[in-house]
C-alpha cells in the first residue's frame, strides 16, 4: 500500500498553518492487568499501515508544505519479556514511509514548540475525533484530547475526521484487491461449512467449520458471525449461535473474513438438508430477484437511501403476489433494515449523510425477508464496487442461485 500517497492526498485538504493529529488508539483495561483486544484506529492505519497502539501521527502544514512526524513508544526490555517488543523506528519507517520518527515522551514538547513557533500565523489544531472503537472515559484519545484542551486553552481544536472519511470512501485498486482476498477466504470457509452441514447439529458447530478456514488463512473475522437457523433467522442481529438446527429448515449465515483489516461481509441462506421446500424457494427467489435488481439499478450519483427506496418499491409490488401484506401486515413486518452500507476497513465503514455514490465506492447489497410465523428468514448479501458508474459484484464467486446451491449439496 502506498501510505505516503494517501497522506499527500490528505495534505492538500488540510488547512494551511495547521497541526493535525491522528491517534492509533489504545486497548482499554477489562480487569486488573487484562485488556480488551486492541483495535487500531482505522484512520491511523489507513494513513500509516501500522497496527500498533499508543502511536501518534502529526502532520504540520505551513506555507502549503507539510512536515510529517510519527511518535512511537520506546523499546522497553523488561516489558518486552511480558508483552512483546515495541516497534523500532526502522520498522515503523519501512511500513509507513515516514522518516521523522520520534518517541512518545517527546510528543508534548514537540507539539508545544510547533504551536509556539507558528502562533503568530494563527495556527489551528486538528484532531481526528472519529470514534470507531471503544468510547470510554479511560480511552486514550479522550484523555489526550482533554489534555490538549487544558494545555492550549486558546487554541481551537477542529475535527479532521470528515476529511479522512471522504478519502477513505473511494477505494483504490490495492484496497479492492484486499477486499477480494477477504471475500475469497469467506467463500472457502462457507464451502467448508456447507460440506459438513446437516440437520441435528448445533449452530455453533456449523460456525466452527467456517472459523477453521478463517484461522487457517491466518486472518480474522470482519465481525461476530451470525449463524441463524429456522425461526432464529427472522431476528436481524441474532447472536447466540447455539440452537439445534432442525430438519428441513434454512440456515442464514452473515459473516466475513478480513485481509489486512479490509472486511468481507457476506450473507447466504441455504437449506440445511440440501433442498428448498416450495415455500422456502418462493421466498428465496423473491429476495434473490431483489438482490439482482438493486445491483443492476446502481448508478453513480445515487445515494444508499435511494437504493433502499427502490427495494421498497419492488417489495410492495411483489409481496402481495406471494400471500404477504395481508391481514393488516405491512412491509415493515417482513423487511426492516437498509439494503446497503459502506464497506472497507470496517464492516460498516465510514460514510457521510446523503453521500452520492461515485466510482471506487464499495458497499453491500443485502435485501432480506423475515417471516416469523413461517420460521423463514432469507437474506442475500453481496459486496459491490462502482466501476464505470455501475455496480460490479466483487463476491460473484460465492454461489447464490438456488439451483447451484442444491447441486452443491447433492454432490457432497
Amino acid at each position: 500500500m502506498n501510505y505516503r500517497n494517501r497522506r499527500e492526498r490528505l495534505e492538500k485538504k488540510l488547512e494551511n498553518f495547521s497541526i493535525n493529529l491522528v491517534y492509533s488508539g489504545q486497548a482499554p483495561y477489562k480487569v486488573a492487568d487484562e485488556k480488551y483486544p486492541f483495535e487500531v484506529s482505522r484512520d491511523f492505519y489507513y494513513l500509516t499501515g501500522i497496527d500498533r497502539e499508543k502511536m501518534i501521527l502529526l502532520m504540520c502544514k505551513q506555507d502549503k508544505r507539510t512536515s510529517t512526524y510519527l511518535f512511537i513508544e520506546r523499546f522497553d526490555e523488561t516489558m518486552a519479556k511480558w508483552v512483546g517488543p515495541k516497534m523500532l523506528p526502522e520498522q515503523a519507517y519501512e511500513i509507513s514511509g515516514i522518516s521523522q520518527i520520534l518517541y512518545l515522551d517527546e510528543f508534548e514538547d514537540t507539539l508545544g514548540d510547533l504551536l509556539n513557533y507558528y502562533s503568530n500565523k494563527g495556527i489551528s489544531l486538528g484532531v481526528d475525533l472519529h470514534r470507531e472503537e471503544f468510547n470510554q472515559e479511560d480511552d486514550w484519545l479522550v484523555k489526550e484530547t482533554r489534555k490538549l484542551k487544558r494545555h492550549y486553552p486558546t487554541v481551537e481544536i477542529n475535527d479532521i475526521s470528515t476529511l479522512i472519511t471522504e478519502q477513505r470512501l473511494v477505494k483504490d485498486e490495492e484496497e479492492i484487491n484486499e477486499l477480494i482476498k477477504g471475500i475469497n477466504i469467506t467463500n472457502t470457509g462457507l464451502k467448508h461449512m456447507w460440506n459438513n452441514l446437516h440437520s441435528g447439529m448445533n449452530e455453533a458447530e456449523a460456525e466452527a467449520w467456517f472459523n477453521f478456514e478463517v484461522k487457517k488463512a491466518r486472518t480474522d473475522y470482519s465481525f461476530d458471525s451470525i449463524f441463524a437457523s429456522g425461526k432464529n433467522a427472522t431476528t436481524l442481529h441474532y447472536s447466540q449461535n447455539n440452537s439445534e438446527i432442525k430438519p428441513n429448515t434454512l440456515l442464514l449465515t452473515d459473516l466475513g473474513a478480513t485481509s489486512n483489516h479490509y472486511c468481507a461481509d457476506i450473507t447466504r441462506t441455504v437449506p440445511v438438508d440440501g433442498k428448498f421446500s416450495p415455500r422456502q424457494r418462493e421466498i428465496y427467489d423473491l429476495v434473490l430477484k431483489g438482490n439482482k435488481h438493486i445491483i443492476s439499478y446502481v448508478r453513480s450519483g445515487m445515494t444508499l437511501r435511494e437504493l433502499n427506496e427502490e427495494l421498497l418499491t419492488y417489495y410492495n409490488s411483489e409481496l402481495p403476489k406471494h400471500g404477504l401484506l395481508k391481514k393488516g401486515h405491512s412491509l415493515n413486518d417482513y423487511y426492516f433494515h437498509g439494503v446497503s452500507h459502506m464497506l472497507g476497513l470496517q464492516c460498516h465503514d465510514v460514510s457521510i449523510p446523503d453521500y452520492k455514490l461515485r466510482n471506487g465506492n464499495v458497499f453491500t447489497v443485502e435485501p432480506g425477508l423475515y417471516l416469523e410465523e413461517e420460521e423463514i428468514g432469507v437474506r442475500i448479501e453481496d459486496n459491490v464496487v462502482i466501476k464505470n458508474d455501475k455496480a460490479e459484484v466483487l463476491s460473484s464467486m460465492i454461489m447464490k442461485d438456488p439451483e447451484e446451491i442444491e447441486a452443491f449439496f447433492a454432490k457432497r
